[in-house]
């Protein structure tokens, strides 16, 4: 049996709590939803399939409203406000897709009154309107929840925090011992991601409650797997923000063995400014260890060169280190340090060789205006190249915007694919990955990538240990005009999964990543379309200026990968 993702699960529960037997999303193959999905896709929400299917009680509709956005939305609200408990279930999923605040009094109104809290909750999140955050910690301090409506309210609560920094004492009814005790013993993940998101945790849970905590996150870390791994994680996360006191604990985690709190406890040293940390950090960047650990290590030590100007020398140091990775680690933070030093190294490997410090360089050299000038003058003398339209783009985002939406993919174009799966062959290894299903057209579109050949040298620019390991920018100018694809939300970002990159709603081209975390907060925010099902450990062991060699899809599961 096809396992359900958590946003899938949250509808179905509400859906067979109101009595309703929920059409399967690959169960049927009509014409109506076929059309709907094309529709969909093209983002034509005037399409007079939605009418047809809607008057057939075709309510998925609904949820493929949400999807395309803007005015699409305004069509759920009278099944929002209507008695008809499916349509109302599936409309509540499309307003967690439409992210307008104006849903929320309306969401929170609902809630209250409805059976199953568990689909309500996770769109109130994902308004992100006035009150939402309260709403959703006062609900759940109930104590007559199913494990499903907490799972599902601390989903809403992850996306209602996730990107704007709040502060765990600005939420009235908060209960964040009750946060700690639905992690630590009852093993809810997003109990421990909320904590994680959140600023200010130690203002309203002081450092004595935390100790025993964080401990029992450390001591028995070797032996746990999946969320609870994940949960010792994030309680080392929340940790950092104790500071110094926490050195001691974080100092434990750094010994040789399980990888993900390892790392973890590296980049949270970052935040302290003690000196035992500090002399582990240098050893860590100066060490023969994984290069993961050594760029996480300098990142540490850039961070803390705000307070320490000594560590400035070092940053220069490691400019000039061997691994790529770490070089421009250290080049990143040595420019908020010392941006003359800094924007003189960045020119040289704009015009250098190597195309992946060419492209950090890049990144740099934004950090001020001088760096600025720099670029400018480089797009200017060079606009036919590659680099010279990147060098334009850091300058203005908005140029990239314009890239026009790829064509929506005919019905047997999809089928053609259906079957198949992608195969990266990697300067580190192999990866092969089946597609979920769930983002067909997505899937399509990386798919046709890899066969036309364009895949083959792309860079692994970016390689964030436990979040990402993202893939796509290569010195190709015929790449900037694949196009964009939509969004198709839907599926968990755990490890393993592959999702495609994007700098804003339906702006995709031919980035994608790769979660080496459990990152909750980018479901329903980004596409899931596809799964490694061999080749982790080539995915773990990626640094960044690590190449695609060659990329090739194969009818699964292909021999190569057996």
């Amino acid at each position: 049996m096809k396992p359900v993702t958590f946003f899938a699960a949250i509808f179905l529960s509400a859906a067979l709590a109101f009595g309703v037997i929920a059409q399967s999303q690959h169960g049927a193959n009509s014409d109506l939803r076929a059309g709907m999905l094309a529709a969909t896709d093209a983002r034509d929400a005037e399409n007079s399939v939605f009418e047809e299917a809607l008057k057939a009680d075709k309510y998925e509709a609904l949820v493929m409203l949400g999807q395309i956005g803007g005015e699409a939305c305004q069509k759920l609200m009278p099944y929002l406000r209507g008695s008809n408990l499916e349509a109302k279930a599936w409309a509540a999923k499309g307003a967690a897709y439409c992210r307008d605040k104006g849903f929320a009094p309306l969401l929170m109104e609902q809630i209250q009154a409805a059976k199953d809290k568990s689909v309500w909750a996770a769109a109130i999140g994902f308004t992100g309107g006035e009150g939402s955050k309260e709403a959703l910690a006062t609900l759940l301090n109930s104590d007559v929840l199913t494990a499903e409506e907490k799972r599902a309210i601390l989903f809403g609560l992850v996306q209602a925090v996730a990107y704007d920094r709040t502060k765990a004492a600005d939420i009235e009814g908060l209960d964040i011992l009750g946060l700690v005790d639905l992690a630590r013993d009852q093993g809810y993940y997003g109990a421990a991601y909320v904590l994680a998101r959140l600023q200010g945790v130690p203002e309203v849970f002081p450092k004595p409650k935390f100790d025993s905590v964080i401990y029992d996150a450390l001591r028995n870390r070797q032996s746990l797997e999946g969320d609870k791994l994940e949960i010792a994680r994030l309680i080392m996360r929340v940790g950092r923000e104790y500071g110094d006191p926490m050195s001691d604990y974080l100092l434990l985690a750094t010994d040789p063995g399980e990888q993900l709190t390892r790392h973890e406890a590296i980049r949270s040293m970052g935040y302290l400014n003690d000196d035992k940390t500090k002399t582990t950090l240098l050893e860590l960047a100066n060490g023969e260890g994984d290069a993961a650990s050594r760029h996480l290590a300098v990142d540490a030590l850039g961070r803390r060169s705000a307070s320490d100007p000594a560590l400035v020398a070092l940053l220069e140091q490691y400019v000039s280190d061997d691994n790529r990775w770490v070089a421009t680690t250290a080049l990143r933070w040595l420019g908020q340090r010392d941006a003359v030093a800094a924007n003189e190294i960045a020119a040289d490997w704009l015009g250098g060789d190597d195309y992946y410090m060419a492209f950090q360089a890049l990144i740099a050299l934004t950090g001020s205006d001088e760096g600025k000038a720099i670029l400018q003058a480089y797009a200017d003398a060079n606009p036919d190249t590659i680099r010279g339209y990147e060098a334009a783009v850091a300058l203005d985002p908005s140029i990239e915007a314009v890239t026009k939406a790829r064509k929506t993919p005919s019905a047997a174009l999809l089928a053609s694919y259906s079957e198949r799966e992608l195969v990266l062959e990697t300067t580190r290894g192999k990866v092969c990955i089946s597609m979920t299903g769930d983002a067909p057209y997505a899937a399509t579109s990386f798919l046709q990538l890899a066969d036309l050949g364009k895949m083959d040298g792309m860079l692994w620019h970016r390689v964030i240990p436990n979040f990402v390991s993202q893939a796509g920018q290569i010195e190709n100018k015929e790449i900037a005009k694949w196009g964009s694809i939509r969004e198709e939300w839907g599926g968990e970002h755990r490890i393993g999964t592959v999702g495609v990159a994007t700098a804003g709603r339906d702006t995709g081209t031919t980035q994608f990543f790769i979660n080496t975390g459990y990152n909750m907060h980018l479901d329903g925010r980004y596409t899931v379309f596809g799964k490694v099902y061999a080749g982790m450990d080539t995915v773990y062991a990626l640094e960044e200026g690590d190449v695609i060699t060659r990329a090739y899809t194969a009818k699964g599961p292909s021999a190569s990968c057996k």
